[in-house]
C-alpha cells in the first residue's frame, strides 16, 4: 500500500534534485544568453548609432516616454522592425535547443547523476525527434487555448457593455484568463509527464504515451496542478518583484539594468527546470513504484551461480537509439 506521504515534499525534493544538477542550468543560461544578445545587439547598435546624438535621445535617457519612443520608430532611418526577424529567429532557436537538451536533462534527473557531455548530448539525441513529436501535438492544445482566450476578450467586451456595473466585463475577462491559465499549465503538466515517462520507459509511440500521461495527470490532477502551480508562482511573483525594481531604476543605470533582467531570466529557466526535476520525482515515486504480488520462487543453491558485476551507467534501462 501506497504511503499518504509519498505526495509531500515533491517542491523540496524537486528543488534539490535540480540543485544537485544545477550545472545544466548553467549551460541553459550561457546558451540563453550568448542567443539573446546575438537577437539584440543589432538592433541596440542600429538605436545607438541613430539617436545618440538627437534629441530624442536626451529625452530617453532622461526618461523612458513610450511616446518619443513610438516615433523613433517610425523614422526610417531608425527602423527597428526590420530586425525582429532575426530576434525571433534566435528565440525560436532557443527554443528548440531546449527542446534537444530535455532528453539529456530528464536522463541527468532520473538517474540524478553528472553525465559526461557525450552521454547528456546521446540522450538529447535519442528522444530529440519524440520530443518534436510532442511539442506538435501540444500545439494543438495550446492553440484551442488561444482561440478560448479570444473568446473570453468577446464576452467580456459584449456584456462589458450592456452591463448596469463597471467592472462586470473586467471580472469576467479575470475569470477567463485565471481558468485558461490553469488549464494552460495543466497541458504543460501533462506532456512535461509524458517527457517523463518516455525517458523511463523508453517509449517510441508518442501519441498513446500522451493519452497515458494524461490519464495518470487527471488521475492525480489535485496533487501535481498543486505542485505545478506553486513552482509557477515564485516565478512570476519575481518577475513582478523585478519589474516593480526596473520602474524605479534611472534610465542611465544600464548594468543595473542588464543584471537585473539575467537574473530575471535566470529564475525563470531555474523554475521550469524545478517543474521538470519534480515531475521525475513524482513519476519515479508513484507511477514506477508498482508493488510485486506475485511471490517468485526461491532458487535452488545448485542452481545459483555467482556473475560477475557489470558497471552501467544505465542500470535501469539501456540508452535508446536515435530515431531517423
Amino acid at each position: 500500500m501506497r504511503m499518504a506521504g509519498e505526495h509531500t515534499g515533491l517542491v523540496a525534493a524537486g528543488a534539490k534534485l535540480a540543485w544537485r544538477r544545477r550545472r545544466v542550468l548553467w549551460w541553459v543560461f550561457a546558451v540563453n544568453i550568448a542567443l539573446g544578445a546575438m537577437g539584440t545587439l543589432p538592433a541596440a547598435r542600429q538605436l545607438h548609432n541613430t539617436v545618440r546624438h538627437s534629441l530624442a535621445g536626451e529625452q530617453l535617457v532622461r526618461g523612458f516616454d513610450v511616446g518619443i519612443f513610438y516615433e523613433l520608430l517610425r523614422l526610417p532611418e531608425v527602423n527597428l522592425l526590420r530586425f525582429t526577424v532575426s530576434s525571433y529567429l534566435f528565440a525560436a532557436l532557443f527554443a528548440v535547443f531546449m527542446l534537444f537538451v530535455s532528453g539529456g536533462i530528464l536522463e541527468a534527473y532520473r538517474q540524478d547523476l553528472r553525465l559526461n557531455t557525450g552521454d547528456f548530448f546521446v540522450a538529447s539525441g535519442a528522444f530529440f525527434w519524440r520530443f518534436v513529436r510532442l511539442a506538435l501535438i501540444s500545439l494543438i492544445f495550446f492553440a484551442l487555448l488561444g482561440n478560448a482566450y479570444l473568446g473570453v476578450e468577446k464576452a467580456s467586451d459584449y456584456l462589458g457593455d450592456r452591463a448596469v456595473a463597471d467592472q462586470v466585463g473586467f471580472v469576467i475577462w479575470l475569470v477567463g484568463v485565471i481558468i485558461l491559465g490553469l488549464l494552460a499549465l495543466f497541458v504543460r503538466l501533462c506532456f512535461d509527464m509524458a517527457k517523463v515517462r518516455a525517458v523511463a520507459r523508453n517509449e517510441r509511440s508518442m501519441l498513446p504515451n500522451v493519452v497515458k500521461a494524461f490519464d495518470i495527470s487527471r488521475g492525480q490532477l489535485g496533487t501535481l496542478l498543486w505542485m505545478y502551480l506553486r513552482i509557477s508562482l515564485v516565478a512570476w511573483i519575481t518577475l513582478l518583484v523585478a519589474f516593480l525594481i526596473w520602474t524605479k531604476l534611472p534610465p542611465t543605470a544600464i548594468w543595473a539594468t542588464f543584471i537585473l533582467l539575467e537574473l530575471v531570466m535566470l529564475v525563470q529557466l531555474g523554475a521550469r527546470l524545478w517543474q521538470m526535476a519534480s515531475a521525475t520525482v513524482w513519476y519515479q515515486r508513484q507511477a514506477e513504484a508498482v508493488p510485486t504480488e506475485i511471490e517468485l520462487p526461491t532458487p535452488k543453491l545448485e542452481e545459483v551461480t555467482e556473475a560477475e558485476p557489470q558497471l552501467s551507467l544505465y542500470p535501469e534501462t539501456e540508452l535508446p537509439a536515435a530515431d531517423d
